[in-house]
């Protein structure tokens, strides 16, 4: 039920924690902020959430982010036959490693496959509860991780503490520092509450990041346009309205996200002896919240919950994304920088709303006028047994990016 399940959400006797030894212990979510609980997910959350400020949301949405995109559209769109899955995870990786702290070269292709490869890898760490082959997937992620941590992590990190050591000292203005995610992990690392004398719990927090960043706008972005040319003329409509209106792209991203979440069944674990609607649930109980069967909950969406409706009008107080960010204390970090700000009547390009970023990708590959590739199938992720998520998604195009 939506709301049972938006309670839960909240409630402070469910943990993201589960059983350690299949799912943190040695993992990749070994002690990072997201499967934490108490004062130091409060803690944590509480420094980290300064990168997700509106003034830094708009820097990155207005600014940094169309230039990135226009580049990487124009080299990966250049012909007709594309697989889109990986466009996807291309564009979205260069914002995600710039926000958690990595320093890439934007303009080099094989750093950036690299980087896609590592985050699928630590994406299928980070859904081990529902993988096929959990004992594979573990030993990839550790050898995943060496690299990442070796070639990417500590090279930034050495740049940083000469530059915050350099700030304290006073031989340099702190506002030179970077902003984002590993620049204040380094910054506070010295606060208890934050638990961070680990040097492996501050590389697995940049990796969340990266990966949260990453993976989960390119499944998205594949969701969208699967929906889209479901529907009649393959979207071809709703196409040419996302190209041409930003404010409809953002919801049609908000819709795809509540047919299809990225994590459909959303887990916790009893900490104490609780109640949940009414049911008793005893201490160290695994708690399966069904978000995506709620996220089509009639007397929520609509007696067309099951179809696809950007333009769908909802009761006061109901997210268009329905339950896919979560809620609580443990809601997506990212929500607003994928997802935007909340759709109202009167959005307009022209105030401070933010659209998300996943919505200005899917507006530029429309208006490169993507349609389905006739000679080649979409593939789903066989690896994990989450049904939202894709491998290939083939498509052709009517124009590349340059021509736009």
């Amino acid at each position: 039920d939506y709301e049972a399940i938006r309670q839960a959400l909240f409630d402070p006797n469910l943990s993201r924690g589960f059983d350690s030894r299949s799912y943190t212990e040695g993992n990749i979510r070994d002690g990072i902020v997201s499967v934490s609980h108490g004062p130091m997910h409060r803690a944590r959350r509480r420094v980290e959430n300064t990168q997700f400020r509106a003034d830094r949301l708009k820097l990155y949405e207005r600014d940094l982010f169309p230039v990135v995109l226009d580049h990487l559209l124009d080299l990966l769109i250049d012909r007709e036959a594309v697989d889109i899955f990986p466009v996807g995870e291309l564009v979205s990786v260069v914002l995600a490693a710039r926000r958690a702290g990595l320093d890439i070269d934007e303009r080099s292709m094989d750093q950036l496959h690299e980087l896609v490869r590592i985050v699928e890898v630590f994406s299928q760490g980070s859904a081990i509860l529902d993988a096929r082959d959990p004992e594979a997937v573990r030993a990839l992620v550790y050898e995943t991780y060496e690299i990442f941590e070796a070639d990417f992590v500590r090279p930034a990190w050495e740049r940083r503490v000469v530059l915050i050591e350099a700030g304290r000292r006073g031989d340099r203005d702190a506002s030179v520092l970077p902003q984002d995610i590993l620049t204040v992990l380094l910054e506070h690392r010295d606060d208890a509450a934050l638990e961070l004398a680990d040097v492996g719990r501050v590389v697995r927090e940049v990796a969340t990041y990266l990966q949260g960043g990453t993976h989960t706008s390119a499944q998205t972005i594949t969701n969208a346009i699967d929906l889209l040319f479901q529907e009649p003329d393959s979207g071809r409509t709703h196409l040419e309205r996302v190209g041409q209106d930003l404010a409809y792209a953002q919801r049609v991203v908000h819709e795809t996200l509540r047919l299809r979440p990225t994590t459909p069944r959303i887990k916790r674990r009893a900490v104490a002896d609780m109640t949940i609607a009414g049911v008793a649930v005893p201490q160290d109980a695994l708690i399966i919240l069904d978000a995506a069967t709620a996220n089509r909950q009639r007397d929520v969406f609509g007696d067309d919950a099951d179809a696809f409706d950007p333009d769908r009008r909802l009761g006061p107080g109901v997210a268009r994304w329905g339950l896919a960010f979560g809620g609580g204390p443990h809601q997506c970090p990212g929500r607003s920088v994928a997802g935007g700000f909340p759709v109202t009547p009167d959005v307009s390009t022209d105030d401070d709303h933010l659209f998300g970023l996943v919505a200005l990708m899917l507006q530029g590959i429309a208006r490169c006028r993507p349609r389905p590739d006739p000679s080649r199938s979409p593939e789903r992720d066989t690896r994990t047994e989450r049904h939202t998520r894709w491998s290939h998604y083939p498509v052709r195009f009517e124009r590349p990016h340059a021509a736009v």
